[in-house]
């Protein structure tokens, strides 16, 4: 029986840097340019299930080109492309946009608002409207913009549609975004509306190009249909619909004048404008790719197609009901169209109730890591968030108001920031270090942003709630946007820290060429001489077998400080380790008994 070259427990750095063909194989399912040269720091069963690869075959093909390795050995091929790194301009854009005409500014028009005692204020229109259009336009475009070029590709097995047309769309939305930020705050000015106009026009044109990207990509791929690609179709759409829409706004607005006039196109075209980008086009996508990325990253269960369908049907049939209903309601005052926009909202809190409990969300026991627990409480605001919005009629004839401002807006800040950008900071801080080729291990834990941004958009709902009844509120209401800016500023520094670095390039010792000294490192044994590892067992070095043991403490413990540690004689286990190095030149295995090798002394004998 010929030696089994290929574990599933071993490391894709340690496959493709003792095999280097095998980069070809792992190539063909998805990896590409992923964590550079060799790979991501992930053991190959990870790699099988994100990718969903049968281990059985997959081995097999790794074992091939193994073989091929140790008869013909062959440099390792790696010629990255201009899509193997795209998300990192992307992601940096909308993390840039946030500190500037985002969440800062956000923070900024709450502290004004607060110290008002005011949360609706037609004088602050214009700089609420910029900070929104930064916030969805930026920050939730440049991400999705960023993943979907990344990633749609891994999950098909493809590559990307005219990848240098992708990265060139970053710098015209980038520029784009400038310019229409800017003149949402002078519009007034002529020459500020003709260039927001044409900035509008321009930032539709790049979407519009992303979405073709996207769809010849996926189009273009080998792979069946699946069921979350009718969402990731839909949010497309929803996408372009936001973006006309919002080019409209701008144009239609700039004709607006007097209180009246204003507060009647407001109440009129906001909520379904932010319905289409919030509901439509983010939400949309963030359920689709949901379905793909958390059965086969994390491992919870895989949505059925029936449940898929459900959940598809359910939130965009609710989408454009609730903007239908709510237009007409505006329009006509008719209770029936109240019915339908409350039918609708019930939709929505339906589809994410189905969609949790479907994919195992909070039932599935799966190893848990410092991205799982934003992934968790993000679709934990998504349903508080529906549930606020169902009950807003409720509230309203609770305190004797036509329509809280404060009631709709803490609504609206749980779904913004507790769902989609939880979701983003979750999502990003998952892919990023594998992407990179870091170790997870190695990085923060998160802790921190984590509450703090879950603690700051508490404070946000409740205390802006609370704002209607209660002038305390006020200035708890405001201070939460700086406890979430902090956390969402720690979160930011580890992400652009973890893009900026570059995946370890260490070449691994070639087999059969490091040799046995005090001083050599037990990685360097182990990687050169496979074949001793039943020595490390016999001796009770238990920890050989553990991959992150093999990879992180391996790599800084010689063969002396590993003896000292677990009181072995050092010249006893060397002339193990010499000996079974010795039996292995012309035959690969090598047995060792349970009481060591013979004529030595037992294990752990001082």
């Amino acid at each position: 029986m010929s030696e089994k070259l290929i574990d599933r427990n071993m490391t894709l750095p340690e496959i493709i840097g003792r095999y280097p063909r095998s980069r070809k194989v792992f190539d063909r399912y998805g990896l590409l340019g992923c964590g550079g040269p060799q790979g991501p720091l992930e053991s190959l069963w990870f790699f099988a299930r994100a990718h969903r690869v049968p281990e059985g075959p997959l081995i097999a093909e790794l074992e091939e080109a193994a073989r091929a390795d140790r008869i013909s050995p062959a440099p390792l091929e790696y010629h990255p492309g201009p899509a193997d790194v795209i998300y990192r301009g992307f992601f940096k854009a909308a993390i840039i946009t946030m500190f500037t005409f985002g969440c800062v500014l956000g923070g900024i028009n709450l502290a004004v608002l607060a110290s008002r005692h005011q949360l609706a204020a037609l004088d602050m229109r214009a700089i609420i409207w910029a900070h929104a259009h930064a916030q969805v336009a930026g920050w939730v475009t440049f991400f999705v913009m960023g993943f979907a070029y990344q990633a749609f590709p891994r999950f098909k097995f493809t590559t990307l549609w005219r990848p240098r047309l992708a990265t060139v769309t970053l710098y015209f939305m980038a520029g784009a975004l400038t310019v229409r930020v800017l003149a949402d705050l002078w519009v007034a000015n002529t020459i500020w509306r003709i260039a927001g106009t044409a900035a509008g026009a321009l930032e539709l044109a790049v979407v519009i190009t992303f979405a073709v990207i996207i769809a010849q990509t996926l189009q273009g791929a080998k792979q069946p249909a699946e069921p979350y690609d009718k969402f990731l179709y839909a949010a497309l759409g929803w996408m372009i619909v936001a973006f006309v829409y919002d080019l409209w706004i701008f144009v239609a607005s700039s004709g607006v004048s007097g209180y009246k006039q204003w507060v009647q196109f407001i109440g009129l075209y906001d909520a379904p404008w932010r319905d289409i980008q919030l509901l439509g086009f983010a939400g949309g996508m963030i359920l689709g790719v949901s379905q793909r990325f958390l059965p086969f990253i994390y491992g919870f269960r895989e949505v059925s197609p029936r449940a898929s369908k459900r959940v598809f049907y359910l939130w965009n049939l609710s989408v454009a009901g609730n903007i239908l209903a709510y237009s007409m309601l505006f329009r006509t005052r008719l209770p029936l169209w109240g019915m339908a926009l409350e039918l609708s909202l019930f939709g929505l809190l339906a589809a994410l109730i189905i969609q949790v409990r479907a994919v195992g969300l909070y039932s599935v026991k799966v190893e848990t890591d410092r991205s799982l627990p934003f992934i968790r409480a993000a679709y934990g605001w998504a349903i508080a968030a529906m549930v606020l919005l169902v009950l807003l009629p409720a509230y309203d004839a609770l305190i004797g108001t036509a329509f809280s401002h404060a009631y709709f807006g803490a609504y609206r800040h749980a779904f913004t920031v507790g769902f989609i950008s939880m979701m983003i900071l979750g999502v990003s801080s998952k892919v990023v270090p594998i992407l990179g080729g870091l170790d997870p291990k190695r990085l923060s834990t998160l802790l921190v942003p984590f509450w703090l941004v879950n603690v700051g958009n508490t404070m946000r709902v409740v205390f802006q709630i609370l704002t209607d009844t209660q002038s305390w509120a006020f200035p708890l209401m405001a201070a939460s946007a700086w406890i979430e800016v902090t956390g969402l500023a720690w979160w930011a520094i580890d992400l652009w820290r973890a893009m900026s670095r570059r995946p370890g390039t260490e070449e691994l010792p070639a087999r059969g060429s490091a040799a046995v000294t005090p001083q050599t490192r037990v990685f360097d044994v182990i990687t050169a001489h496979p074949e001793t590892e039943p020595v490390f067992l016999a001796f009770g070095f238990a920890l050989i077998n553990n991959p992150v043991a093999r990879r992180v403490f391996a790599r800084s413990v010689t063969l002396e400080q590993a003896c000292r540690l677990r009181h072995v004689q050092y010249p006893v286990f060397a002339n193990a380790l010499e000996q079974c190095i010795k039996e292995a030149k012309p035959e690969p295995k090598c047995e060792t008994s349970e009481e060591g090798p013979a004529g030595l002394v037992t294990i752990g004998e001082r």
